[in-house]
C-alpha cells in the first residue's frame, strides 16, 4: 500500500470509502469534515491507495498536549492485512518527530473490532468518561473555503531530480506545484558557508533571483561522530567532487574502517527555507534529524547519497531498502518538511 497525503481530487472516492467502512454519520457531513481538516494540519489527512485505488484513510493532529486520530479506515475488502496498521505507524512517526507525547482517541460503545485493533497495537483503555458539544450544525451551516489554489508554484533550489520528487511528495499537502531551478538558470551558486541554514538561505535567494518564484532551499548532510561531525556540509563533496555518491560513500567506509560496533552512530540533519522573494527578511526556517548509525558495506539500491550506508535502527534496514512513503514519513528531511508545512500553515 502507498500511504500519501489526502488530495481534494480524492474527496468523492474517500466519501464512498467512508461510507463502506460504516464511518460516516447522519450529524457529520463528511464533506466538511473534510474541508474543515484541510484547513488545519492537511499534512496529517492521511490516505492509502493499491493499484491506484484509494483503500484507507485516517485523519491525525497534534494540539500541543496530545495527538488524535479520527476517519481510521480500510475497505472491507482489504482489511485483516495490516493496512490500518500501517496507517497508524505512519501517523504515530509524524506525531512523534512533532514532539506529540501521547495519542487519544474515541471508540464507540459498540465497536468491539475497533477496541481488539487498537489493543493490538498497544492502546489502553483510560479511566475517563467523554464528553462533547455540538458548536456548529452541519445541516445548517455553511461549508468552510477550500484550501489554497494548487495552481501555486515554488522554486526548489536543487537540480538533483530524486530529491524534487521528493520534495514533491513532501510539498503535496500544500497543492503547489514544484519547479526545479534548473528550469530557469544553469549558475551554480558558491555554497561557501561553514553552516547548513546559511547554505540553504544561499541557494534559496539565488533560486528565489533567477525564478521570481517562492523559492525553498535544503542543505543537509550526513554527521559522523567518529569523524567529528564530518562529512558535514560537505557532504555532496567528501571526495572532492559534488555529487558523486559512490565515491563519497567509498570514502566514508574507507575513513570508519577501523571503527566498529556502536562507535560509527551517525545523523542526517536538514535545513529547509522558504523566502517568499530574495530580500525576504524573515525567512521560515525548519529543521529534521534522522538518527542512525554507518554500514561496513553498502545496502538497497533506492534513495540517494548516503542512504545505502545508512542504517535506520527504528526499521531494522539502510535507508536505501525503504519505501519511499516511509522514508518521506521517517527522514530528515521529510520531518524538516512537516515543520515547514506547519509554519507555513501558521504564516
Amino acid at each position: 500500500m502507498r500511504i500519501r497525503p489526502f488530495l481534494e481530487s480524492d474527496t468523492e472516492a474517500l466519501i464512498a470509502l467512508w461510507q463502506r467502512c460504516g464511518l460516516t454519520r447522519p450529524w457529520n457531513d463528511p464533506r466538511r469534515d473534510i474541508l474543515r481538516k484541510l484547513d488545519v494540519q492537511r499534512e496529517w489527512f492521511l490516505v492509502g491507495e493499491t493499484d491506484r485505488q484509494l483503500v484507507a484513510s485516517v485523519m491525525a493532529g497534534y494540539d500541543g498536549h496530545r495527538g488524535w486520530v479520527n476517519y481510521l479506515g480500510v475497505d472491507p475488502s482489504h482489511q485483516r492485512r495490516g493496512l490500518g496498521g500501517l496507517l497508524m505507524q505512519a501517523v504515530e512517526t509524524r506525531l512523534q518527530a512533532a514532539g506529540c507525547p501521547k495519542i487519544n482517541l474515541q471508540i464507540r460503545h459498540d465497536n468491539d473490532a475497533a477496541v481488539g485493533f487498537y489493543a493490538a497495537l498497544g492502546y489502553v483503555e483510560d479511566a475517563t468518561r467523554s464528553f462533547g458539544k455540538r458548536l456548529i450544525d452541519d445541516q445548517d451551516s455553511v461549508p468552510p473555503p477550500s484550501a489554497a489554489s494548487s495552481s501555486r508554484q515554488v522554486v526548489l533550489a536543487s537540480r538533483n531530480t530524486k530529491k524534487l520528487r521528493e520534495m514533491q511528495a513532501l510539498l503535496s499537502p500544500l497543492g503547489w506545484r514544484v519547479r526545479a531551478v534548473s528550469e530557469f538558470s544553469d549558475e551554480e551558486p558558491e555554497e561557501s558557508a561553514v553552516s547548513f541554514v546559511e547554505n540553504a538561505l544561499i541557494k534559496a535567494r539565488h533560486a528565489a533571483a533567477m525564478s521570481g518564484l517562492p523559492a525553498i532551499a535544503d542543505d543537509s548532510g550526513l554527521e559522523v561522530a567518529a569523524l567529528g561531525g564530518a562529512p558535514g556540509v560537505r557532504s555532496a563533496r567528501y571526495a572532492g567532487v559534488h555529487g558523486d555518491d559512490q565515491a563519497n560513500n567509498q570514502k566514508l567506509i574507507e575513513s570508519l574502517a577501523a571503527i566498529q560496533g556502536a562507535d560509527r552512530s551517525a545523523r542526517f540533519v536538514s535545513l529547509m527555507v522558504y523566502l517568499r522573494h530574495p530580500d525576504d527578511p524573515t525567512p521560515i526556517v525548519a529543521e529534521g534529524a534522522w538518527r542512525g548509525r554507518i554500514l561496513e558495506a553498502p545496502q538497497g539500491d533506492s534513495g540517494f547519497g548516503y542512504d545505502p550506508l545508512f542504517y535506520v535502527p527504528e526499521t531494522a534496514c539502510s535507508a536505501a531498502e525503504l519505501a519511499p512513503e516511509i522514508k518521506n514519513a521517517i527522514s530528515h528531511r521529510g520531518r524538516a518538511a512537516a515543520l515547514l508545512l506547519q509554519r507555513l500553515h501558521e504564516c
